[in-house]
């Protein structure tokens, strides 16, 4: 019985090992190369486009309580972005510009995963 239990929670441990993992790359594929994500060079940060990711995370924790509507707020201003939706301020707005929706480049559920993960894995 010790060994089912042990086998079960190893288990469990490398499904949420490479979920993880497979958030951080869907995130750093769709998102890194306007919102800093994966490896940051001096180039990409001389051309941003965007916010950083982990100012998106700020933002979305400072503005909604829960889990649930952090991802939704983000999940949604990927797909339908507008000026009166952006959490941060104007001057943001002049430095980049309102974001291009995200419709036919990521699906609503890799955004959730993408949400998620920079929600809760990573600390600021």
């Amino acid at each position: 019985m010790k060994k089912i239990v042990s086998l079960s929670l190893l288990a469990a441990s490398f499904t949420v090992l490479f979920a993880s993992v497979d958030a951080e790359e869907l995130a750093v594929k769709k998102c890194g190369e306007c919102h800093l994500m994966g490896v940051v060079s001096a180039e990409k940060l001389k051309n941003m486009k965007a916010p950083p990711y982990w100012a998106i995370a700020k933002k979305a924790r400072e503005n909604y309580e829960n889990k649930e509507d952090k991802i939704k707020y983000i999940t949604d201003y990927a797909i339908n972005p507008s000026e009166e939706k952006m959490l941060f301020p104007k001057e943001t707005k002049t430095m980049f510009g309102v974001m291009k929706s995200q419709k036919d480049k990521v699906t609503e559920s890799e955004l959730k995963l993408i949400a998620e993960y920079i929600i809760e894995e990573k600390s600021f």
